[in-house]
């Protein structure tokens, strides 16, 4: 592990902003040891210094997370999140091999792709329900709160779903805050995730969540077409 390496905080892994590059190495969950194997790859840059989204960081964030508690993520998960929200997550397909097609990640059923020392991904593979991601993002609608309880610190939904970059760090005007992305349409501030086909979108002020789910491999068509268009239809109307 390099000394820049080592510096990395959990803040700058949460805001892609460590200096890691994205599949650090050829990272791979299948890797005998994933963590490893992007800790020694090293930086391409400085920590800190700009954003550059990469899967390799969020992994190490579930890492991090899997240490302090001392347990896998889904264990805890299921503790904090999940079973609170009534999310199913039993039986639970935890395995590295997504993209076989005969995986049992494509069966229905809820899935969390972990490597092979069972430490579930940071960036990707968790499959659930889209009726399961709308009651994650009315979730942080409420600030944390579902059906009277707190579920999760309102602090830690406010400041997670807002910037946390600075103007020096932003690259292409993209904006991020603690693993979601976040932007603001017609003065209208939102914050969104997704990937594999799988994306949630969030509109505080208007009390709006979307979420679709749909086929694989149609991550770009969605980023480049659906995406502008639902917030172009969304936002203008009510800036009007």
């Amino acid at each position: 592990m390099t000394t820049q390496v080592a510096s990395i905080t959990l803040r700058q892994l949460l805001t892609m902003t460590s200096g890691i590059p994205d599949r650090a190495g050829g990272f791979t969950l299948s890797a005998d040891d994933a963590v490893a194997q992007i800790l020694s790859y090293g930086t391409l840059r400085e920590p800190g210094v700009a954003f550059e989204y990469s899967r390799a960081a969020a992994h190490l964030v579930g890492a991090v997370l899997a240490e302090a508690v001392g347990r896998s993520v889904l264990d805890y998960a299921r503790e904090k999140l999940f079973d609170p929200l009534g999310i199913d997550t039993r039986p639970a397909w935890q395995r590295w091999d997504a993209f076989d097609p005969r995986s049992r990640f494509h069966k229905p059923g809820f899935a969390w792709g972990a490597d092979r020392q069972g430490i579930h991904s940071g960036c990707c593979m968790l499959k659930l329900s889209t009726p399961d991601m709308l009651k994650i993002g009315q979730l942080h609608l409420n600030e944390g709160r579902w059906r009277g309880s707190q579920i999760v610190s309102a602090e830690w939904v406010r400041e997670s779903s807002r910037s946390q970059l600075t103007p020096e760090q932003q690259i292409d005007e993209e904006d991020y805050g603690y693993l979601w992305w976040v932007g603001e349409d017609y003065g209208y501030h939102w914050f969104d995730s997704g990937w594999y086909g799988h994306f949630l979108l969030g509109v505080p002020e208007l009390g709006l969540v979307i979420a679709v789910s749909s086929k694989d491999g149609v991550d770009d068509q969605f980023q480049e077409i659906l995406l502008p268009v639902i917030h172009e239809v969304l936002f203008k109307p009510f800036a009007q």
